[in-house]
């Protein structure tokens, strides 16, 4: 559909006038009447103020998407940049290997050319088979960003890993204790004396060496 029809149409969907939407640009009545009767082109600032007024990207204003939606189309780029030298039915298959989800494709394709808006749960299945943030989708990237960001994907997983092993260390650790130990150590109170201990540990200090001290303080305490 030409700019000149599209114009209309969404102006006609949403009941306007055409000096509602001059009124909103800055420019006249007329303006607007010679743009929907195709005498008229408009610059890319008043294409761009009414892709945004009517929540629609400036590529289905021109008539070169199908889809509405406003990131159809940053979308679509980037699934393409996934994509590769896969042709679509390679990719679904690849996708389908790697994360176990099945995506046709022949929407695939759409999503590629911003023809169709994934939906949500689509664009996470693309996320993690491409080892990339959701939010990554809805950005434009070029090649250098997309590894880049990959690289940064896989660093906070690995460091996610290495937290989460490290967690079940600790549990295991405080499970082989008995009761007694293990409640003196997640008491709070007690946070200051372990502190010491580590302290001591990273000292050198060997802990025969600080036993006659704990024997003295103990014995002095018993005197009062």
């Amino acid at each position: 559909m030409a700019f000149s029809s599209m114009l209309k149409q969404l102006r006609e969907e949403r009941h306007l006038s055409q000096k509602e939407i001059a009124d909103y640009l800055g420019i006249t009545r007329q303006a607007v009447a010679s743009y929907e009767l195709g005498k008229r082109e408009p610059d890319y600032q008043i294409l761009r103020k009414l892709a945004d007024y009517f929540g629609v990207s400036i590529d289905y204003m021109l008539g070169r998407a199908n889809c509405r939606e406003l990131n159809a189309v940053t979308v679509g780029r980037n699934i393409e940049l996934i994509r590769g030298d896969y042709t679509y039915k390679e990719l679904s298959e690849d996708i389908r290997a790697k994360t176990g989800a099945l995506i046709f494709p022949e929407m695939l394709e759409l999503y590629a050319k911003g023809e169709r808006m994934p939906f949500v749960g689509t664009i996470k299945i693309l996320a993690k088979y491409a080892y990339v943030h959701d939010s990554f989708f809805y950005t434009h990237n070029t090649y250098e960003t997309f590894k880049r960001e990959q690289s940064l994907y896989k660093l906070e997983q690995e460091q996610s890993f290495q937290d989460k092993d490290g967690y079940d260390l600790a549990s295991t650790m405080l499970k082989s204790l008995d009761d007694e130990l293990e409640k003196w150590i997640l008491n709070e109170c007690n946070i200051k004396y372990i502190k010491l201990a580590k302290e001591i540990q990273e000292s050198g200090l060997s802990v025969d060496v600080l036993k006659p001290l704990i024997a003295s303080i103990k014995s002095s305490k018993n005197d009062y």
